[in-house]
């Protein structure tokens, strides 16, 4: 799969994402831009794929869970010494037990964006091709 990214208009700081036949807006943060910027994204993988893959479990177990709030809480402020802490904060709806609720807290800790921030060798390549 490919993600565009497209400058939105020349000299400016507004680009649009494509990812799936979907749009998506990417800035600079504040004060700069309007955002959401490309550090939302990343931040909001993370709640994404924590709230699907529970409620995908719960499903496939039959567990009472109506829905799933995810806030992920971010703290950058030793970003640039090498450490970007997130939270997740999953609030759980439903009549559920607290043994499934420990058992969704283990899943929720297993989602595959989670091992790709946290156990994965993660290899990016840059490339700079000319325009045709």
């Amino acid at each position: 799969m490919t993600i565009r990214v497209r400058q939105n208009a020349p000299r400016t700081m507004e680009f649009t994402a494509m990812a799936e036949g979907h749009s998506l807006p990417l800035a600079m943060p504040q004060p700069q831009g309007d955002g959401p910027d490309p550090h939302d994204y990343f931040d909001t993988a993370l709640g994404g794929c924590k709230a699907l893959t529970v409620l995908w479990y719960a499903q496939r177990k039959e567990m009472p869970l109506e829905s799933i709030d995810v806030d992920v809480v971010r703290d950058a402020s030793e970003e640039r010494k090498g450490v970007y802490r997130l939270t997740a904060k999953l609030t759980l709806h439903g009549e559920l037990s607290d043994a499934q609720i420990d058992e969704l807290h283990s899943v929720a800790e297993k989602c595959p964006v989670h091992k790709l921030m946290t156990a994965v060798d993660v290899q990016v390549s840059t490339l700079v091709v000319r325009p045709q």
